[in-house]
């Protein structure tokens, strides 16, 4: 290997370093921050959003490519630098465990609202384009929709960026047919890789939904 390539592989390996510093050290939210509103359970700072960005970017990949890096691997191990509280991993666990209940919440909250009987007004029914009006300005209030919306699509998200094995993993969450043992079996690993890959899922979870 000539010079030239060692003195890229360590500029390669000091950006990836550097961004996993500075993804785990964020000390406050700054006033443009666009998760200033968002992240109630974490603030962040200019640094630390500058490398949420960097660190799941096609970017990112290609410098982990580079240096034989597993990019999943490198981000899992930025994640896991910026722990979540306890509260809040068991929290971000549940939504996952729930995925497929809340779907069908999410989905029944909504066609009660577009089935609700419009509302009167003077004793007479309010009109067709009154009535079509309120009912988008209710589902789109609806922080109990908001809420359930906002959970599905960080899952969502998360499950389509996964390989296939971890998605086994992510499904096992919704169905429960295995345990770690029987499921560890399945996919030819050990039962720590499971456990590990679980906790990875909920931490990008967690980052998807700005917990992070």
């Amino acid at each position: 290997m000539s010079l030239d390539d060692v003195g890229a592989r360590r500029l390669m390996a000091n950006i990836l370093k550097k961004a996993c510093e500075d993804y785990a050290g964020d000390k406050g939210c700054p006033e443009w921050c666009a998760f200033k509103d968002s992240c109630n359970l974490s603030h962040v700072d200019p640094e630390h959003c500058d490398a949420k960005r960097f660190i799941h970017s096609a970017w990112c990949a290609t410098l982990c490519d580079g240096l034989n890096i597993d990019h999943e691997e490198y981000v899992a191990a930025c994640i896991k630098k910026h722990r979540l509280s306890k509260n809040t991993f068991k929290y971000v666990e549940q939504e996952i465990r729930q995925y497929k209940n809340n779907l069908k919440e999410l989905s029944r909250i909504k066609n009660d609202i577009i089935q609700e009987t419009p509302e009167k007004q003077n004793g007479r029914s309010s009109g067709l384009g009154d009535s079509t009006a309120a009912k988008a300005v209710k589902l789109s209030m609806d922080r109990k929709i908001s809420e359930l919306e906002k959970s599905q699509k960080a899952i969502a998200t998360i499950y389509h960026r996964l390989c296939q094995d971890k998605q086994s993993v992510m499904e096992e969450y919704w169905q429960s047919r295995y345990t770690n043992a029987g499921l560890a079996y399945k996919l030819g690993v050990d039962e720590r890789t499971i456990r590990r890959w679980k906790q990875h899922i909920v931490y990008l979870v967690a980052a998807e939904l700005n917990y992070l």
